[in-house]
């Protein structure tokens, strides 16, 4: 079966192949490529998850969905959250991620939040969170 030239860009991601990523989306590859639409997650995704900072950094520099939804109702919020990767939630709250809605656990991102055991990654986040001005954060 050929392959497509973005098959692949989702493994450096998770790899933290940060060149590879970079190469990739240089030659045109969409930063928000769905290598496995069964799951329908996206490179920032599967780099959120892994704690890939400096790719995630990259891919929302390339323009990425930073409230792209997979299957579970995933997205790069939840899926960081879960994991516990706090240094890369802080950048998602940057960069607009949105915390209010709910995966397919029930939990949000502000339910995930609340597992932070680091004050200052939460007080982090939380400033984050606040200074763009969303409106009564803990509703859906």
């Amino acid at each position: 079966m050929a392959r497509s030239m973005h098959d692949g860009i989702t493994k450096l991601a998770e790899e933290g192949d940060e060149e590879g990523v970079r190469r990739m989306l240089d030659e045109g590859v969409p930063v928000d490529t769905i290598d496995n639409g069964r799951f329908n997650v996206t490179p920032l995704q599967v780099a959120a998850q892994a704690s890939r900072l400096e790719i995630v950094k990259v891919l929302l520099a390339a323009g990425a969905n930073v409230n792209h939804f997979d299957h579970d109702d995933f997205s790069p919020v939840t899926a960081a959250a879960r994991a516990g990767k706090w240094s890369v939630v802080r950048v998602l709250a940057e960069h607009g991620g949105d915390f209010r809605k709910y995966d397919s656990h029930g939990k949000s991102g502000h339910d995930y939040l609340r597992r932070c055991r680091g004050k200052r990654n939460r007080a982090a986040i939380e400033a984050a969170l606040e200074a763009r001005e969303i409106p009564d954060l803990e509703q859906p």
